[in-house]
């Protein structure tokens, strides 16, 4: 899952699998289908949260032993304590996340641009924090896997009970748009920081910044559209 090849393969083929199922299969009404989706809801939900309870503490731990979790100029953060590890899983986890794409197609229905660019986008940063043992990425797999264990938890709610308001859920979108804005901030001074990072782990920075800002941007779109419409 390291090798260039395979990563293009599994992008490519998320990108053209749209048309392929858009038009040919319809599982909206199936209860087989639903208790799938649940499930798989329901396991990114745990899996988010196995993620938060393994990597924070590790993260900490590693500051208070080296002091520099930062920039981790040793490498001690990755080769020393589960966090590369983690990390890894996290970046693996990203293409189980092409399935909430599915599931959209399955149901005859639209998968936005905010989705696509959000999952491809997503995959390529990660990969390059991980084949460089990017620092960083502390700030993704931290963040993120809180968000989504909200989120993946909200999703399986909903998936078991379509009817259930849940007044919060307009706070999950602004959750995320925070997430993004912290993470950008907060990676930015690896740019200027002397042995803060190799060449490929800054360029995959860089990437995620911009990727990130636009993210912000189409969520705080999906937030105009969804719930202004609603107070009107």
């Amino acid at each position: 899952w390291l090798q260039p090849a395979v990563v293009l393969a599994a992008l490519v083929f998320y990108l053209i699998s749209k048309p392929l199922l858009l038009y040919r299969f319809d599982c909206s009404k199936s209860i087989v289908f639903q208790y799938c989706v649940a499930l798989h809801n329901l396991f990114l939900c745990f899996y988010s949260a196995w993620t938060v309870v393994h990597a924070w503490p590790a993260v900490w731990m590693h500051y208070q032993q080296y002091g520099d979790t930062y920039c981790d100029p040793h490498g001690t953060l990755w080769n020393d304590t589960p966090f590369g590890t983690l990390a890894f899983l996290f970046y693996l986890s990203k293409f189980v996340e092409f399935v909430d794409t599915w599931i959209l197609l399955l149901k005859h229905k639209e998968a936005s641009f905010l989705q696509v660019y959000h999952h491809t986008g997503i995959v390529l940063a990660m990969y390059g924090g991980v084949l460089s043992h990017a620092s960083w990425l502390t700030w993704v797999v931290l963040l993120n896997s809180v968000i989504h264990t909200i989120m993946y938890l909200y999703f399986f709610i909903k998936t078991l009970s379509p009817t259930t308001h849940i007044p919060a859920a307009r706070y999950l979108t602004q959750a995320q748009i925070a997430q993004f804005f912290t993470g950008i901030v907060g990676s930015t001074a690896v740019f200027w920081k002397t042995n803060c990072g190799s060449p490929l782990s800054k360029t995959s920075l860089a990437f995620l910044h911009v990727y990130g800002y636009g993210l912000i941007v189409l969520f705080a779109q999906f937030a105009q559209r969804k719930y202004h419409k609603k107070k009107k």
